[in-house]
């Protein structure tokens, strides 16, 4: 069987065992018995689950009682209405624009309170990471976007200020060890790093729930999923599972560290291959370049169609880059292992061979 590598900026791959373990779990040798998203989200096999997710979060984080850990869904979209609702009231909401869903969630805080640009590299076709400009004396938080999903800019540490700091880490979440303790707010989708759709990770300080209206409708408000330990309603409990299978896996290599150290090595692996060639090139600034999703243009755009067909076709699918800046993209997620970098940087090779 030919091994296909996923270079999709998500819906992202799983890990091999992980895919393996939900073989298992729903194959028909088990029909006889109930599949885990057919039990009750109340009963105690999957509040053993919920438990064991909630703690294993917890360690990859490295953060304790002084934050919540909440199970949500909605994806980041959500988070972008959710927080300042929130945690805005009657404050401005400052933030640090890097690219595509900074823009996004800027627009929806403007929406819903005071919303404030103190830093942007717009001007720069966000190809680098901006200076922080003042903040406001009423200041909420300061939001920004720890990697950038479509450009490639990636924060490698988080803003220093003497606010809290919120910030959409959903395609570098537990991609790589980071300071989640020293945050506010941080929000997840799970599809990139931990698992499939259907599942958001909020990390709010308990402090900042003080902060909260209480006009909120009671879905909106965080202290609703705080307090039913994210079971207001019923859970994507697939998504559920999926996690913790895939925190399992993280914890089973070594944690962040580990994770980090193999992310790192298959960016520079890339890296080095588009910087080695005239026919490749990437635009971000090297101190700003992000370790999950790789943006590159060829010399010839018009060739850009063709690198990407024949790509899928040995069995490299999800290179085309986002229709917001065009050309191409491989997003290097931890499910992604190296020998997938290394065939596509054999193809490129061999691309440009033919091609250039």
């Amino acid at each position: 069987m030919s091994i296909i590598h996923n270079f999709s900026a998500g819906p992202s791959a799983l890990a091999r065992p992980v895919r393996e373990r939900l073989a298992e779990q729903f194959g028909t040798d088990r029909l006889d018995q109930p599949s885990v998203v057919e039990l009750s989200h109340r009963g105690p096999e999957f509040m053993a689950l919920a438990e064991e997710l909630e703690q294993g979060l917890r360690r990859l984080m490295g953060v304790g009682d002084a934050h919540a850990v909440l199970l949500l869904q909605g994806g980041a979209h959500l988070q972008f209405t959710m927080l300042p609702m929130n945690l805005a009231h009657q404050r401005t909401a400052a933030f640090a624009i890097t690219g595509h869903w900074g823009e996004k969630a800027f627009a929806e805080s403007a929406r819903i309170t005071e919303t404030r640009l103190v830093a942007s590299s717009a001007d720069q076709d966000y190809c680098e990471l901006p200076e922080l400009g003042h903040l406001p004396a009423d200041c909420a938080y300061l939001h920004y976007t720890g990697n950038e999903t479509i450009h490639g800019v990636q924060y490698p540490q988080p803003p220093v200020t003497g606010v809290p700091l919120a910030v959409d880490l959903s395609s570098e979440f537990l991609s790589r060890p980071y300071p989640y303790a020293e945050l506010g707010l941080a929000y997840a989708g799970a599809q990139k790093n931990l698992g499939v759709a259907g599942l958001t990770v909020v990390l709010i300080r308990r402090d900042l729930l003080e902060r909260i209206p209480d006009s909120l409708p009671q879905f909106l408000d965080y202290r609703t999923w705080v307090n039913s330990d994210s079971m207001r309603n019923t859970p994507c409990t697939f998504a559920w599972y999926v996690a913790l299978e895939t925190v399992r896996w993280i914890e089973s290599l070594g944690g962040l560290d580990a994770i980090g150290q193999r992310n790192q090595a298959k960016a520079d692996r890339l890296y080095r291959a588009i910087d080695g060639s005239d026919f490749y090139h990437n635009r971000i600034d090297p101190e700003a370049r992000s370790l999950m999703n790789v943006p590159f243009v060829l010399a010839d755009n018009d060739l850009t169609m063709t690198f990407v067909e024949q790509a899928e076709q040995a069995g490299m699918p999800g290179l085309k880059g986002h229709r917001a800046v065009g050309g191409l993209r491989a997003s290097l997620y931890n499910a992604l292992e190296q020998q997938a970098v290394e065939d596509l940087v054999d193809f490129m090779a061999e691309f440009e061979r033919t091609s250039g």
